[in-house]
């Protein structure tokens, strides 16, 4: 009996033991991303039109914390004539050591709001507006393997003023997908 409980004993604190044991955790430095969104664009101005925008990105793990990124995006507003078009680069701050890889960061671009109605002539608004701005973007991917992720990425862009009369601000929810190598 003393032999039985004593085992029993043994096996749960085993038990026990394998349970709360710490699973490995990988970060990675030097890993490369690269990938693409498509999802729901939205610019906070007064005669906004939502729209649809994708967006291609491509990032470098300068440390096990922090990434270097460089994005190109673009958003079609056909309820306004309006297109979005948008570059920019910066870095972000990645919790990479769990399979949901949360991240936030900063980046600073060019954009151009592109007048797909009649535009450029007198009395008319420009074709082109150019514009500077700071960016945060935000998200999250689920790492489906070392291979490739994919997950929610978000956008808020704070537009400098640019010539003409351009938004304010922008903002970007997108689903996206990644390959990675390098680790």
């Amino acid at each position: 009996m003393r032999r039985t409980s004593a085992a029993l004993l043994t096996a749960a604190a085993l038990a026990l033991a394998a349970l709360l044991a710490p699973s490995r955790a990988d970060a990675f430095e030097r890993q490369w991303h690269a990938g693409a969104s498509i999802g729901y664009a939205m610019l906070a101005d007064s005669g906004t039109y939502p729209g649809i925008g994708g967006s291609l990105h491509l990032s470098y793990g300068l440390t096990d914390a922090f990434n270097a990124l460089v994005e190109l995006n673009t958003a079609s507003h056909p309820g306004g004539d309006f297109m979005f078009l948008g570059a920019s680069a910066g870095a972000a701050y990645v919790i990479d050591i769990l399979q949901w890889v949360p991240y936030v960061g900063l980046m600073t671009g060019a954009y151009d709001g592109v007048r797909l109605a009649p535009c450029g002539a007198y009395g008319e608004p420009d074709c082109h507006n150019p514009q500077f701005g700071v960016s945060v973007p935000f998200g999250i991917d689920y790492a489906f393997s070392r291979d490739f992720a994919a997950g929610f990425a978000g956008k808020y862009t704070l537009l400098l003023p640019g010539e003409g009369e351009g938004p304010g601000s922008y903002l970007t929810a997108f689903v996206r997908a990644e390959f990675l190598w390098g680790y």
